[in-house]
């Protein structure tokens, strides 16, 4: 299941952008313009409400030095104006109607998306069609952007948990860009200029290196009419070559900073299977076992029985490239040795003995709730579909849950076998600074 590990101060790993029902993928209807852009359909008129998004497949990973926060920057800007919906048109529309308008940056992928009443949802195609090819970026808007974007930056490096995962990022990843931070760089972002900003959006925002997903009450027919008539007249071009993400194995990093906090701050992890691998049911199911709510095997030892930490989770994230293992986790400064040392013993115990039956039954069970729970509405659905066709790997809508209900005792230690190396485990802290 694709993870996100989130800056938070808790750093409890949630779920991102995964749905799943029974033949989930029988009642989508695909379309491929001919410019490229994959078009999915997913028509359900059980509520009168439509969520109508775009995933353009450009992120932190897409940028250079030069570039560092562009993708984010992006996103406040591109709905500022376009050539049908000057000004703050777009955003008056969409709540005219009841709607909801936002936006998100990750290291993979952007995302656009609208909420609205079904009314709404056709207009809803046509501001986002116009949006991902014909964003002005006036001057004055971006002047008023920069400000708030900088001030995101600031709030993001006082936070312990934006720092951590930035901190994490660098020591886990050399090369691939997975090292960069998402929010990016004041000074980038003071400096770049609009023809920059221009140049950077027609580069990666074209037809083939977007998906456009809409689920709910929607006329399957009309709404192709629209499309076709908006995102089909787009031109055809070819994006820049994507980057490489496969870090090569490396020694471990780590990364330590003093901070003003009141306890220290811990994320540990090893490199686990990309989006494509069937080794993540495992990885998921792993993941769990350790640190996945109360009754893990970090929890319980480290928390309950030791108390050593007070917050202790693990996760995994799968990405297109390196997937990552990852050990969250905050404690009482000074015992940064001790919780290290417990984490790798209870790996090394799970890799050596295996799970219990009864492990290995409630860790699978919690997995699947949590896959069923994220695809309740109509946005999450459609963030299902933009998602796992935007990453290539769609089959996952239909055959997550049987995949996970396959995973063995003697998978969970094969998993450890093949990805567990105590001296590859990398780690990022900060530490309370003395005063």
């Amino acid at each position: 299941m694709k993870k996100t590990i989130l800056p938070v101060v808790l750093f409890l790993l949630i779920s991102a952008s995964s749905g799943y029902c029974e033949n989930f993928l029988k009642g989508v209807t695909k379309v491929q313009l001919k410019n490229g852009l994959t078009v999915l359909i997913k028509e359900d008129h059980a509520q009168p409400v439509v969520s109508v998004q775009v995933w353009v497949k450009t992120g932190s990973v897409n940028e250079n030095d030069k570039q560092k926060g562009l993708s984010h920057f992006l996103e406040h800007l591109i709905f500022k104006g376009t050539k049908k919906y000057p000004g703050d048109e777009i955003s008056r529309r969409v709540e005219d109607e009841g709607g909801i308008i936002n936006a998100a940056t990750s290291k993979e992928f952007t995302h656009f998306h609208i909420d609205i009443q079904k009314e709404g949802a056709y207009e809803a195609i046509r501001i986002l069609a116009d949006a991902m090819a014909n964003a002005t970026f006036p001057d004055n808007e971006i002047d008023k952007e920069r400000p708030v974007v900088i001030e995101e930056i600031v709030r993001h490096n006082d936070n312990p948990g934006g720092v951590l995962y930035d901190k994490f990022s660098e020591a886990m990843f050399l090369k691939t860009p997975y090292r960069y931070s998402i929010i990016g760089s004041s000074q980038v972002i003071k400096d770049v200029s609009r023809q920059e900003i221009a140049d950077y959006y027609h580069s990666w925002y074209v037809p083939e290196n977007m998906f456009l997903s809409i689920a709910g009450d929607i006329e399957e027919k009309d709404a192709l009419k629209i499309i076709e008539d908006t995102f089909g007249r787009q031109e055809m071009r070819q994006c820049p070559k994507p980057p490489e993400l496969e870090e090569a194995e490396h020694a471990p990093r780590q990364a330590i900073e003093k901070k003003d906090v009141e306890h220290d701050y811990l994320l540990a992890g090893f490199f686990g299977p990309d989006i494509m691998s069937k080794d993540q049911f495992a990885a998921d199911v792993v993941s769990n076992i350790l640190g996945g709510g109360r009754s893990s095997r970090l929890y319980r030892k480290l928390r309950e029985e030791k108390q050593l930490v007070y917050v202790i989770a693990a996760s995994f994230e799968g990405q297109r490239g390196n997937g990552i293992v990852a050990f969250s986790s905050v404690f009482a400064a000074g015992k940064k040795k001790q919780v290290l040392d417990a984490i790798e013993n209870e790996i090394k115990l799970l890799a050596t003995m295996g799970p219990s039956e009864v492990e290995l039954s409630r860790a699978k069970e919690m997995i699947k709730s949590e896959w069923y729970f994220d695809q309740e509405s109509y946005h999450d659905q459609a963030s299902s579909l933009g998602y796992w066709y935007m990453q290539g790997n769609p089959g996952m809508l239909d055959t997550y849950i049987d995949s996970v209900n396959k995973v063995t005792k003697d998978a969970v230690q094969k998993f450890l076998e093949k990805y567990y190396n105590p001296q590859l485990l990398s780690y990022a802290i900060l530490e309370r600074e003395k005063k």
